[in-house]
């Protein structure tokens, strides 16, 4: 099949016969065609906004094609470089039903724009999962990048010094729990056991997923089996008690 991948839209990309393949066929083209491109999994993750192992169960053909959300398919297959006409003409023969891309959200002048406060829980890190019900600490933040993420964050008290420069202990990570995430993001890891740490997230040379400290005295460690990506920090938090900056920040 990967020879009929050549100029030109190939008969395998006709939407209609795509509607057609199973989970398993379609998997194999997406993966000829990400090979054919010279992409890793974990290089198109990055341009879907996905795990990429969310990727090696659609190219296993472990996950219905049809049962993905159309907002997330249309990520997804974009990213393996199918053309937006096709990915909305296959969804809709799935569906039975027009699809049109997103729309995008008309900008809205500073003036008009409201800030409400957002409250969120505060784990420590190495302490467990966050829970917005019973959460022992909370913070209200007023932050505009949080506008609408009402329930998706959560913070991370940052213990330690393996990734200093850049966070220190006592500073507190904001999590996104629905943003995207890939190779070179500050992420928050759920680790079976050890709770919740932040890390930079790469991936090896076989597309592993692996956690890397700033602070050159930690190697990288690969993420444990059954560990949960959180989501990205998209914010810190920093406290300077009575104003001063502690030893440690000054040069």
């Amino acid at each position: 099949m990967a020879e009929s991948l050549g100029h030109g839209r190939s008969p395998y990309l006709e939407a209609r016969l795509l509607a057609e393949m199973s989970s398993e066929e379609l998997g194999r083209l997406l993966r000829e065609l990400r090979e054919k491109r010279g992409l890793r999994q974990h290089q198109v993750a990055a341009l879907a906004g996905v795990h990429a192992s969310y990727l090696s169960h659609l190219e296993a053909g472990n996950r219905n094609f049809r049962k993905i959300r159309p907002d997330i398919l249309i990520r997804v297959l974009k990213a393996y470089g199918l053309e937006e006409e096709l990915i909305l003409e296959l969804i809709g023969l799935w569906t039975g039903m027009k699809v049109s891309l997103p729309k995008e959200k008309p900008e809205v002048p500073p003036e008009a724009e409201t800030l409400t406060p957002l409250v969120l829980p505060v784990v420590e890190a190495g302490a467990g999962s966050p829970a917005w019900d019973d959460a022992q600490e909370t913070m209200i933040l007023y932050l505009p990048d949080l506008r609408g993420k009402g329930g998706q964050v959560f913070g991370v008290r940052i213990v330690g010094d393996s990734m200093e420069p850049l966070l220190y202990e006592g500073d507190i990570a904001v999590v996104w729990t629905e943003g995207g995430y890939g190779p070179g993001t500050l992420v928050a890891i759920g680790i079976p056991g050890n709770g919740i740490i932040v890390k930079q997230l790469y991936y090896g040379p076989k597309g592993e997923p692996l956690m890397h400290s700033l602070n050159p005295r930690y190697p990288d460690q690969p993420v444990p089996e059954g560990a949960k990506v959180w989501g990205p920090v998209i914010q810190i938090v920093r406290s300077l008690p009575g104003g001063k900056p502690g030893r440690h920040l000054l040069p």
